[in-house]
């Protein structure tokens, strides 16, 4: 009975030793610094390349059977000229003409202005044969503008949406 009672509780006091496997990893912060911006994004995307000032995309690992995976959801970065007093008013609503040339089937989900040099457009449709849906940021500062569009499955977004907000939300001009 002794050797049951001691054998319990070893048991017991070494059981916290091997259950700690509750600890939160937490993966380092990964920037994207560029001219004029800067962005966290998420530690197992990649970078593609080449990857510019002007223009750069982070893709996404694989996410449900690797070689049957041909989507990867992605940030891009697109940095364009602007004529002297653009505001991000009329880039929004040129944007808004443009894309339904590019997008079949666009569909506006939401638009809204984050601030004075700031506008936020949610939309969806098919491209390259891909129903996507897409969040896009732009942001105007000394005659530039500063586009960041996160691109995902349509079926996938409301996945994606919670965990790559955080760092859409990172994005600051420089």
């Amino acid at each position: 009975m002794i050797r049951i009672l001691a054998f319990v509780f070893v048991s017991m006091v070494s059981l916290p030793s091997w259950a700690q496997s509750d600890t939160i990893q937490v993966e380092p912060e990964l920037w994207l610094v560029k001219k004029g911006f800067k962005m966290k994004y998420p530690a197992k995307w990649e970078i593609s390349q080449p990857c510019t000032d002007t223009y750069c995309s982070v893709f996404s690992p694989g996410d449900t059977l690797g070689f049957m995976d041909s989507f990867r959801e992605n940030i891009n970065f697109t940095v364009s000229k602007l004529s002297p007093g653009y505001t991000v008013d009329q880039y929004a609503a040129y944007s808004l003409g443009y894309l339904p040339k590019v997008v079949k089937g666009f569909e506006v989900l939401d638009k809204k202005k984050l601030r004075a040099n700031a506008y936020r457009i949610t939309y969806r449709g098919t491209k390259d044969n891909f129903a996507q849906t897409w969040r896009q940021y732009y942001y105007v500062k000394n005659n530039q503008v500063y586009i960041v569009t996160f691109a995902a499955e349509s079926s996938k977004y409301r996945y994606y949406q919670p965990f790559i907000e955080p760092y859409l939300a990172s994005f600051t001009l420089l």
